[in-house]
């Protein structure tokens, strides 16, 4: 068996034992991990990173040795895949994937083949669900922010608006600012939308960076709009109009206005200055 064949054998073994070590992983989290999260856009992560690193094949080249950085990750998966599995701690596992991914691409590949890889290997950071506590201890404060920022808004237009904690009143009608409605998923959802988007712009890394960090803002501001929409409904035509059909069709306009104030800075960032 020549050299050629020995490396995709060696790559088909590797590519068999993860899909059997982490089929289980990712059964759990497409069933719990994911939805309780409400992580939806996880479902999409692998697929696109596996396509991003596919494309990059031509630029890779295998490395002949086994080299430090690269043995000291995979070993650190190993460990944490066999301490989140004996403890069933979800978002350990997950993250051990991601572990072993990069660790088992740095063995296989030289070091400056890997580096066309940075990018779709640090995308699948974005199936690792957050620990429970974590999403609690931001989703509050993005919920005040959300029922400040909407009373805020709403006044500005001279709405009858009172704010009593999380909980608009819009006239006669009360609107409880749930954790749904914090902005959490569409910040996380955006970011991972956010950052395929600025990968592909022809731009500066630091042009991509403040495009990518704006996604943040952007979702907030997007998703005070959708309060404030859902408030004005209220107030016009009854709360059960604005939490019926239009509570659900309002999470669409929020994505779109978000992408298009994305698409918006973008043009605006990336610019040429005339001379």
């Amino acid at each position: 068996m020549n050299e050629r064949n020995k490396f995709r054998l060696l790559d088909v073994l590797i590519g068999i034992a993860l899909v059997t070590m982490f089929s289980a992983t990712f059964y759990r989290l497409m069933i719990y991990g994911w939805k309780s999260a409400d992580y939806t856009h996880a479902y999409f992560i692998l697929p696109i990173s596996l396509f991003l690193i596919w494309s990059k094949r031509k630029a890779l080249v295998k490395a002949q040795g086994a080299n430090l950085s690269g043995s000291l990750i995979f070993i650190l998966g190993i460990l944490a895949y066999l301490f989140s599995v004996l403890n069933e701690f979800m978002f350990l596992e997950a993250a051990s994937f991601v572990l072993m991914m990069w660790g088992i691409f740095r063995l296989r590949l030289t070091k400056e083949s890997f580096k066309h890889l940075l990018f779709p290997l640090a995308y699948l950071i974005f199936l690792i669900p957050p620990p429970g506590l974590v999403i609690d201890s931001l989703t509050f404060p993005l919920k005040k922010i959300a029922s400040v920022g909407s009373h805020w808004v709403l006044s500005l237009f001279h709405m009858p608006v009172e704010l009593y904690g999380v909980i608009l009143k819009v006239g006669g009608h009360e609107l409880f600012i749930a954790d749904a409605c914090s902005g959490f998923r569409s910040i996380v959802t955006l970011l991972a939308l956010g950052a395929v988007y600025v990968y592909f712009q022809d731009t500066s890394n630091m042009k991509k960076w403040v495009i990518f960090i704006s996604v943040v803002p952007i979702a907030i501001f997007a998703n005070i709009f959708r309060i404030c929409l859902t408030g004005l409904i209220a107030y016009k035509w009854g709360a059960q109009k604005a939490e019926g059909f239009f509570h659900e069709f309002s999470g669409m306009v929020l994505f779109l206005i978000a992408v298009l104030c994305l698409m918006g800075l973008t043009g605006v960032v990336c610019r040429e200055r005339k001379t």
